[in-house]
């Protein structure tokens, strides 16, 4: 005995999810609301104190090869700071690449 497969032919009157997908979104013009587009700074104003806009997040992932020994010393010297180890290689990194 054959099983019915789904038709995904039917249309979207058929499927409730496609009528959901399907229906355009109301404009905020057809509402009577003006838009107006802010451009995205490259970097604050002289002076301007860091805002959020402006933080780089941590994104990339790096792969690192320690051994044992080196590890054991830098996870030592992160918890005696009080951070992750990490947060300790990355401010390692911070400062040694830094330009003055």
């Amino acid at each position: 005995m054959a099983s019915k497969r789904k038709s995904f032919i039917e249309g979207v009157e058929s499927n409730p999810a496609l009528q959901f997908i399907s229906t355009p979104a109301e404009e905020p013009e057809s509402r009577g609301e003006i838009v107006i587009p802010q451009p995205k700074p490259d970097k604050p104003p002289e002076g301007y104190k860091k805002n959020p806009l402006y933080i780089e997040v941590k994104s990339r992932r790096l792969q690192l090869v320690l051994q044992p020994s080196l590890y054991e010393r830098v996870r030592a010297r992160a918890e005696a700071t009080g951070l992750s180890v990490n947060e300790y290689i990355h401010q390692i990194l911070d400062n040694a690449t830094r330009e003055e």
